[in-house]
């Protein structure tokens, strides 16, 4: 098992009245009271990627997913309904770490991929291959048609690759930006 997942899963929970407590405290708007939440829910995160049975890279993106379904499960929790903040997110957690494939719009060989920087006059992901740009949409929900971030294997099986391929596209189109960005700021003028 991946130790950081091992690591998530050897916390301890929070008690009722440690967790009811912190969750009034993130309603009133206390940051320190909604990480601590977000943090011990991480446990929920871990426990619910096992048991779908993933490892590897799978088990680490399903975590990372499933993250995002915690944060906002937190953040609509609400501790005066008698539910305990494991079984109120765990639906949220779990809609992040369906295949994303199934939550996302088929984006076809012969339909135009658009990112939402490009509706907005500035076409981030233009120089790129069509299937960097594909990769880029779909793992990272970059335009309207994506519903949510799509883990490496569901971007793979989308478009007909391999995992490893996804990754290596991933990473090639990722320091491509960066070189972008790089570019950019050396062109920005002092301040």
């Amino acid at each position: 098992m991946d130790q950081f997942v091992r690591a998530l899963m050897a916390q301890p929970p929070l008690s009722p009245a440690e967790e009811q407590a912190l969750a009034r405290q993130a309603r009133a708007g206390d940051p320190t009271a909604r990480a601590a939440l977000i943090t011990s829910g991480l446990r929920s995160v871990a426990l619910r990627a096992r048991l779908l049975g993933l490892r590897g890279e799978e088990l680490r993106d399903a975590v990372q997913s499933g993250s995002v379904g915690l944060i906002r499960a937190v953040d609509r929790f609400d501790p005066d309904r008698g539910v305990r903040l494991a079984t109120y997110a765990w639906r949220w957690i779990g809609a992040e770490m369906t295949p994303a494939a199934a939550r996302a719009v088929e984006l076809g060989d012969n339909q135009p991929v658009t990112d939402r920087a490009e509706t907005g006059g500035c076409d981030l992901l233009e120089g790129l291959d069509d299937v960097a740009i594909r990769v880029l949409t779909l793992r990272f929900a970059l335009t309207d048609q994506v519903i949510s971030p799509m883990s490496r294997q569901s971007v793979a099986e989308h478009l007909g690759l391999s995992i490893s391929q996804v990754r290596t596209v991933e990473a090639k189109a990722m320091r491509q930006l960066r070189g972008r960005l790089a570019n950019v700021v050396h062109r920005a003028p002092h301040q």
